[in-house]
């Protein structure tokens, strides 16, 4: 019979999810990354909803990636109405939307991952460890997260669930004053990153060999892209799917993502699973920030260039080794600050005109936005009366749960006599908990509807899985 063991719960990541190994033999017999996260139901409590709720309603699906399912919930409703928001508002999107980047990414590094590189002894890999030893950067990462709170809550109404972002625009207006005070620190807080950008860089010059213990494996990308020269663009565009040897496969307006991607279900775990439809279910994506950096266009900003040539001497493209996911966060950082600071230099940002009126239509319509871990999807046809009366919500980490799963099986086949070993498992399973922490997965975000009977008053009401 195999030794069975459970890596649960898996820590320093977003949600609940663990890891079933089965060792047999000193051989690896099975693994299974499960997210245990309970489904949510978002999709089917939507349904005959007014649309213009749906940009605050679905945004509670995370703590974390809420900016983001609030933004692409508006464009998706503005897109079911034939609405362009005024120019003013998408500006103000898009500052929240590098607010929002700002925050995500500072969060997942230097708390999350970091950690894990920093030679901290097994008892001290977290944040506090890493503050203990390095302090300044400690406090350093603190003053930039909080920068990103900032710059959400300015264009957003509060830090946490927002609330500004409805059809046609935006309903605040940035203040001038509010403006200036951003500026001033957002530049000081550039400096803050570069600092922290370097350390993390450090890190991994000096420690490359190691990234051989993470997997790499070909399979596809797709991140947003915009214009021909497919300029990186986290708000709006074009989806594009590269191969992992570099070649483009597809390209195609969100809109229209069903005729690309299809959903299948596993029985081990809540997540839905998508894939590129033509492959079939072996036609995975890999999306997030090490997509974005393979697929898109150089980075526009001066810094984060820097940075992501930096970048690309360690993991050239395509780069599929997974530890680049980690460090492909860092110009993306760097992008997220001075996406900000140029667009607090615009003198259009404080505009009075942040919205149109609109009126509720019949329509259906789905929009893409890159949140912080990839490509996410809201998908709505509403009626006459603007009821919501369908949904569909793939997530990033829904698109990168199949891949995890395979790199984890990659790992742990290769040091499956560690893991057999019982003086060796803690380090093996830390491999492990490594590479699943590399992708940051957000696993409240990644569960969606399941089929099930509820019997009512004796009578049974079946409710199915909204595809």
């Amino acid at each position: 019979m195999p030794e069975t063991f459970e890596i649960d719960p898996l820590t320093r990541i977003e949600g609940m999810g663990k890891i079933k190994v089965e060792i047999k033999d000193n051989e690896l017999h099975d693994l299974k990354f499960q997210v245990t996260v309970a489904p949510r139901f978002f999709e089917y409590l939507l349904l005959g909803k007014r649309a213009e709720e749906a940009a605050k309603l679905t945004q509670r699906i995370c703590g974390i990636c809420y900016v983001s399912h609030h933004l692409a919930s508006v464009k998706a409703i503005e897109k079911a109405w034939g609405v362009t928001p005024t120019e003013t508002g998408v500006k103000l999107r898009r500052l929240m939307n590098a607010g929002g980047f700002i925050t995500s990414h500072s969060l997942h590094s230097a708390f999350l991952a970091i950690p894990d590189m920093a030679g901290l002894n097994a008892e001290d890999r977290n944040f506090i460890g890493l503050m203990t030893k390095y302090p300044d950067l400690g406090k350093a990462a603190l003053k930039i997260h909080a920068y990103g709170n900032k710059v959400v809550q300015a264009t957003g109404g509060r830090i946490v669930q927002v609330v500004t972002s409805v059809p046609g625009g935006q309903t605040l207006a940035l203040k001038e004053e509010r403006r200036r005070e951003l500026h001033e620190e957002g530049k000081e807080v550039l400096e803050l990153i570069k600092v922290y950008a370097d350390f993390v860089f450090d890190l991994y010059e000096k420690n490359i060999p190691n990234c051989e213990q993470y997997p790499g494996i070909e399979t596809n990308f797709m991140s947003l892209v915009n214009g021909p020269d497919d300029h990186y663009d986290i708000y709006d565009g074009d989806a594009k799917i590269i191969s992992g040897t570099g070649k483009e496969i597809a390209r195609f307006n969100p809109n229209h993502y069903y005729e690309h991607i299809q959903e299948a279900v596993w029985e081990h775990s809540s997540t839905k699973v998508p894939y590129y439809k033509p492959e079939g279910v072996n036609g995975n994506l890999r999306v997030g920030p090490l997509a974005r950096l393979n697929v898109a266009s150089m980075l526009p900003w001066s810094n984060a260039l820097e940075y992501e040539q930096r970048y690309l001497k360690l993991f050239p493209k395509p780069c599929v080794q997974v530890q680049g996911f980690n460090l492909a966060r860092i110009p993306e950082l760097l992008g997220g600050i001075e996406e900000v600071i140029e667009m607090l230099e615009d003198p259009g940002i404080t505009a009075t005109d942040t919205r149109k009126t609109v009126k509720p239509v019949a329509g259906e319509g789905a929009a893409f936005i890159e949140a912080p871990r990839g490509i996410l999807t809201h998908h709505y046809v509403i009626d006459e009366k603007g009821l919501i009366r369908y949904t569909n919500i793939l997530a990033p980490t829904t698109y990168n749960h199949p891949l995890i799963q395979q790199d984890l099986f990659n790992n742990a086949k290769e040091y499956a006599s560690e893991l057999a070993d019982p003086t060796k498992r803690a380090d093996a399973c830390w491999r492990l908990e490594k590479i699943v922490r590399a992708y940051d997965p957000c696993t409240s975000c990644s569960v969606h509807m399941v089929d099930f009977d509820i019997t009512v008053d004796g009578s049974i009401v079946e409710v199915k899985e909204v595809k």
